[in-house]
């Protein structure tokens, strides 16, 4: 499912318009990275977390020439859901 997808089924669950839904999702979006890039954790309950992992240095191999070379540290975003999300629906939704 892409963003426009979401957007879609959002304004068709709460019944606000897509423009509405987008300010929304857009407004969550830009609160996660906010947090995320000061390396904190997004919790939310009975759905998962969102938290920051650190990848250390690693030996790559160009495939081209086959020059090895050290890829730096890098931080990738990761999720985790928790307990069953697919019950989320009938949780909070309709």
């Amino acid at each position: 499912m892409n963003k426009k997808k979401l957007l879609r089924k959002a304004a068709f669950e709460t019944g606000l318009s897509i423009k509405e839904v987008e300010k929304a999702v857009d407004a969550f979006l830009c609160a996660v990275s906010d947090i995320l890039r000061e390396d904190g954790e997004v919790i939310i309950p009975d759905f998962g977390k969102f938290y920051v992992r650190e990848r250390g240095e690693r030996v790559c191999r160009n495939p081209q020439t086959g020059e090895e070379f050290v890829a730096p540290p890098t931080k990738k975003v990761k999720f985790r859901a928790f307990g069953n999300v697919t019950n989320y629906n009938f949780k909070y939704g309709r």
